[in-house]
């Protein structure tokens, strides 16, 4: 898949973008639908088990939702088993998805020690053999993430874009950690800028999504072409508009906090029933409300919100504690 193939199926967003990394329990179509908003230039579904599609699993597909605001949008999947990739990429190649990125850096233990994910890590032929059964089976780009490698003691080895490129992926995204490293400690942008150089497909960087600086100079750093901003964008939509413009632009004008809340509940209304809908809210508010200074009350305020009127009152009181202090 050559990148004029990508520009004519639309995902040069991605390739060449601001995208918004798919997190699972985060990135569902409402957040993704606030950060296009607000400048992310492509985004991911939630990760998708492949043995869940492939059979037919009714809470995989749930995850298959998305609307046209979220465009260019790829699906991510993960499993370890070449015959799931194949079957669930068959059925997803042809709903209006703009790429099917395989996941090999989930560092979740769950995932990472069945094979799955980061653990795809730890055996790269079964990662080559996933991506060319994916790719027999769709009509669409196929692109993969990964990260470092599994350890210090256990990098990727650098001959791995040319070797995912030979089984037909159009690009790689690279989480600059090693999955024992898990979210946490430095990112390493030298380990992936080796691999940048390596690499005739597009690579996008992803790890220091902190700050719309730290992306910055990740991208710099790196030479990738794009970047994944992941945790940096929970509670912090506005990031995508920093980067895309300048930092500046990232700061959240008054008024603005309360409106995209209350924006985001109103499109998690469209798919998620009443019965679950605040207790899933509860979750997004915390992180709205992450690094408000002494606003603990208003935090536990939030972990109790049961209507639209208990998130309105509490984003109500977030805007007037965010501006007069």
């Amino acid at each position: 898949m050559y990148v004029s193939d990508m520009e004519n199926n639309n995902i040069r967003a991605y390739t060449h973008g601001i995208i918004l990394a798919p997190m699972a329990g985060y990135t569902d179509s409402a957040f993704r639908r606030i950060c296009r908003h607000l400048g992310a230039t492509c985004t991911v579904t939630e990760m998708v088990a492949a043995a869940g599609l492939s059979h037919r699993s009714a809470k995989s597909h749930k995850l298959l939702n998305y609307t046209e605001e979220e465009k260019p949008i790829g699906i991510q999947l993960f499993g370890n088993k070449e015959e799931d990739f194949e079957r669930a990429a068959a059925i997803v190649t042809n709903m209006g998805f703009d790429f099917i990125d395989i996941n090999a850096g989930c560092p979740v233990k769950k995932v990472s020690l069945k094979g799955s994910g980061a653990g795809l890590l730890r055996d790269i032929p079964r990662l080559c053999s996933i991506v060319r059964s994916t790719v027999k089976a769709s009509s669409i780009p196929v692109t993969v993430k990964i990260r470092i490698g599994w350890s210090p003691d256990e990098p990727v080895p650098d001959e791995l874009p040319s070797l995912l490129e030979e089984e037909g992926a159009a690009a790689l995204a690279i989480h600059g950690r090693y999955r024992s490293d898990f979210f946490s400690g430095t990112v390493n942008a030298e380990a992936i800028r080796i691999l940048v150089e390596k690499s005739n497909i597009p690579v996008l960087a992803n790890g220091a999504s902190e700050s719309v600086e730290s992306l910055i100079a990740l991208k710099a750093d790196t030479d990738a072409q794009g970047v994944l901003v992941g945790r940096g964008s929970l509670g912090n939509p506005w990031i995508f508009r920093g980067i895309a413009g300048t930092p500046e632009d990232a700061e959240i004008k008054p008024g603005e906090l309360k409106s995209v809340v209350m924006e985001q509940l109103q499109y998690m209304k469209e798919y998620i029933p009443e019965k679950h809908l605040y207790h899933i809210m509860r979750g997004h508010l915390m992180n709205y409300l992450k690094g408000f200074e002494g606003a603990s009350a208003l935090r536990q305020k939030a972990t109790r919100v049961s209507s639209d009127e208990d998130v309105e009152d509490v984003m109500t009181t977030a805007e007037e504690f965010k501006f007069s202090h």
